[in-house]
């Protein structure tokens, strides 16, 4: 299969996805005016999963994967999974 022979460009974890800057790939979504944020509560987090959590994304934020922004109403929930 075409996938097997070229394993090699696919990222298997984060540290395969270095050098892949924002201009080559990134996707936006695009919302409508009409559309608010809507403020929900934030979830607390187990301090251990909490920490899990910061040392993840400072690694997204050095891997150049995510970056901050600071002048978005939007804003996401963080999902916690579990690999199994």
């Amino acid at each position: 299969s075409v996938l097997r022979k070229n394993k090699e460009a696919l990222g298997w974890i984060i540290e395969d996805l270095k050098g892949i800057t924002p201009a080559y790939c990134m996707h936006k979504i695009k919302m409508e005016d009409e559309y608010k944020p809507v403020v929900q509560p934030q979830r607390r987090l187990n301090p251990g999963m909490n920490e899990v959590v910061r040392k993840e994304i400072n690694k997204l934020l050095a891997d150049g994967m995510i970056y901050p922004i600071s002048d978005s109403p939007w804003d996401g929930e963080c999902a916690l999974t579990t690999e199994d």
